[in-house]
């Protein structure tokens, strides 16, 4: 007689793990990276990660990925993530050799100076302060010295589009991820306009209660008090939002 033995289905990776091995995909494959090269800020403990019955989406609706935005439609969610890319490493390749001589005008020899690198990025075009509300007037691109930059420079005037200083910065100085947060741009309990349709062709709009708070890109329950009924929008600018 033959034995038939059950063996337990070994569970599947839990959703905070498959998570992370998504976002870590996902920066790979925008960043031209390895994934060795990423890093996940770790997740607050009291956070719990539900399922996701669909494929998760990216997008970074702060510019940097200082805060990532993770979305699940089914059931509907979503989480930020810190990320931080490691600098790729130059490939090893033979040690150069030693830098050719100059001769100055008594006649020395001296040696070549490197020619220092530059980069493009945000500076301040004015002296800026703890808790100022940012746009394009108060950046500009500059070229500076990549030696001596600290943390995560930004790169593009959106990045402080609806975001505010969390501490002062003097004037010329580069600006980093870390020196901003996303404003408040819809708080709970104000009415705030919601558009629904396209602005080009047919579109409602109303004015509905907030039940939440919402920064730039975040999805937040509404109520139209009319009818009582419960919406879901996402914020677009100071007490406006998108109908979903």
């Amino acid at each position: 007689m033959l034995s038939l033995s059950l063996l337990a289905a070994s569970p599947g990776p839990s959703p905070q793990a498959v998570l992370q091995k998504s976002v870590v995909e996902w920066v790979v494959k925008e960043q031209a990276v390895s994934p060795d090269a990423v890093i996940l800020a770790p997740l607050d403990p009291r956070m719990q990660v539900k399922a996701c019955d669909k494929p998760l989406a990216m997008d970074l609706p702060f510019g940097s990925y200082e805060k990532l935005r993770v979305r699940c439609s089914q059931p509907t969610w979503q989480i930020y993530v810190r990320v931080s890319v490691q600098a790729r490493n130059a490939s090893k390749g033979p040690s150069p050799g030693p830098s050719t001589p100059t001769v100055s005008a008594s006649g020395a020899e001296t040696k070549a100076s490197a020619v220092p690198e530059k980069r493009q990025v945000l500076v301040a075009s004015m002296p800026l302060y703890k808790g100022q509300f940012l746009n394009e007037s108060h950046v500009r691109l500059a070229e500076v010295e990549s030696k001596g930059l600290n943390g995560q420079v930004l790169e593009s005037v959106a990045q402080v589009m609806h975001a505010e200083l969390i501490r002062d910065v003097r004037a010329d100085a580069p600006l980093r991820s870390q020196d901003i947060r996303p404003m408040v741009l819809v708080k709970r309990g104000q009415m705030v306009l919601i558009s629904v349709g396209q602005a080009q062709g047919f579109q409602i709009s109303a004015r509905v209660e907030a039940l939440q708070d919402g920064r730039f890109g975040d999805q937040i329950k509404l109520k139209n008090k009319e009818s009582g009924r419960i919406l879901t929008g996402q914020v677009k600018g100071p007490n406006l939002v998108e109908g979903l």
